[in-house]
């Protein structure tokens, strides 16, 4: 049969092709682990403060506007007359703090739903500052023409979510305490807390300083609303990989093995703060949870992120061993049934199951290293079967072992992968084609039919 190489070299790229469909099944398992990894996080967070936006201290002054007005009416006997009508609304002032410092030191910890990981934190945050009260001042100036009443003032903290408020904290205020109470009191939203206050001066402007200690329990992320005329943010933390997010990025950073700190400084105009305070006074003071600053507690590349990213190097591998195996056929004459091609692709998927299994039990590395081990060891002990010959077998287990040696570095890099998996494949096939450039494929091609139609009963 002429033409016996080229039909096989044909059966070989189909068989390549099938195999796209187990790579495309681990890829399937990889996201259905990843969607089970969610639901543990999503199982935590129903029994554990989930993300965490704290908003600085809002002072809230509600108070009772009475007015006079002339009205015309109309009697029998008396016509039209001018009489005065008195018109009372209650109203509230949002004053938000002069300069608002918040210093917020976090601890990292984990829990467990089953094999999935959960990282929660306890952060421990103090916050100081001052309120002015020249916003009374104000407002008293603008009304000359009616009265106002003050009614009770409280101080309103907002938290995003409130079961993450560990212990009732203490607000200093002005020299004394006050303890704060559950719910921030502020129309739109709930979540938080509220100390009542004292009557405030209301004639000349004065400086009320305050402060307090929260502890407040979360998960995957800590943001801060800087609703705040001037804001100073500081914080730390034990985890070594955050991910800022955010209005703004961070002054100034530092990132270690250990943890990281950093720190945000704003003014009012840098996150329109106006403009939350505004929605607030038409009732939707849920805004205030808008212009924040924070982090998110992020691994660079987790499991599941490098196990997707090295099964989609698997048709490189295939197609690298299979070319290996049509070069040895060639070069020493022998012949590989398909299905023997076929055994050796399904082999280097396997390793992709290995991985994906092991490392949800132990380190990545580990798991990678137990995979590819078993299945080079493998591959090495039946290319040296299928060759014939055991130093065959041997350069072939070796060059895999260098083949998963650099896919791992690749999978390492998390910026520069893509790069590094380009310039691998560029120097795989530059190898390739230099190492061959002086072979004569119609000789080798008309030598293989020959030792095929030789071995062929007639």
């Amino acid at each position: 049969m002429k033409n016996r190489f080229y039909f096989k070299l044909a059966t070989i790229v189909a068989l390549i092709l099938a195999l796209l469909l187990p790579q495309g099944f681990m890829l399937d398992l990889v996201h259905e682990r990843t969607t089970w990894r969610y639901q543990a996080f999503d199982t935590v967070e129903r029994s554990w403060p989930g993300r965490q936006t704290l908003a600085a201290p809002v002072l809230v002054v509600p108070y009772l506007l009475t007015c006079n007005s002339m009205e015309k009416v109309f009697t029998e006997g008396k016509g039209e007359q001018e009489i005065v009508k008195e018109t009372t609304v209650r109203e509230t002032l949002y004053i938000i703090p002069k300069q608002l410092t918040v210093r917020s030191s976090l601890e990292n910890s984990l829990r467990y739903r089953g094999i999935y990981a959960v990282p929660v934190y306890n952060s421990r945050i103090e916050v100081t500052g001052e309120f002015s009260t020249q916003a009374l001042s104000t407002l008293l100036a603008s009304r000359k023409d009616c009265k106002i009443r003050w009614e009770k003032p409280e101080l309103s903290v907002l938290v995003s979510d409130q079961r993450g408020i560990a212990t009732q904290p203490d607000l200093l205020w002005n020299g004394g305490k006050i303890a704060f109470q559950p719910s921030s009191h502020l129309p739109g939203t709930e979540q938080g807390m509220n100390a009542p206050l004292p009557e405030l001066p209301s004639g000349e402007a004065v400086r009320l300083p305050f402060a307090f200690t929260l502890d407040l329990h979360g998960m995957q992320g800590l943001h801060f609303a800087l609703v705040a005329e001037n804001t100073d943010v500081q914080t730390s933390a034990n985890w070594p990989h955050p991910s800022f997010t955010g209005g703004l990025l961070p002054e100034t950073h530092d990132i270690t093995d250990k943890g990281f700190t950093a720190r945000w400084r704003a003014s009012s105009f840098s996150l329109n703060v106006a403009g939350a305070l505004e929605r607030c006074s038409k009732h939707e003071c849920s805004s205030l949870l808008g212009p924040t600053v924070g982090f998110e507690l992020v691994q660079p590349v987790d499991i599941y992120q490098q196990a997707e990213r090295s099964i989609k190097y698997a048709v490189l591998l295939i197609v690298l061993t299979f070319v290996a195996l049509i070069l040895f056929e060639l070069l020493k004459q022998l012949r590989i049934h398909p299905i023997q091609y076929l055994l050796v692709g399904m082999a280097l998927l396997v390793f992709y199951l290995l991985l994906i299994s092991l490392s949800e039990h132990i380190l990545f590395l580990y798991a990678y290293s137990a995979g590819a081990t078993a299945c080079t060891l493998l591959l090495t002990v039946y290319f040296g079967g299928i060759l014939r010959s055991g130093k065959l077998g041997l350069l072939l287990g070796l060059g895999l072992s260098v083949l998963y040696t650099v896919l791992y570095v690749i999978l390492q890099s998390e910026e520069s992968a893509l790069l590094m998996g380009s310039v691998l494949t560029f120097v795989v096939l530059a190898v390739l084609m230099l190492a061959t450039r002086h072979f004569d494929w119609y000789a080798l091609t008309r030598q293989s039919e020959q030792d095929a139609e030789l071995v062929t009963p007639k």
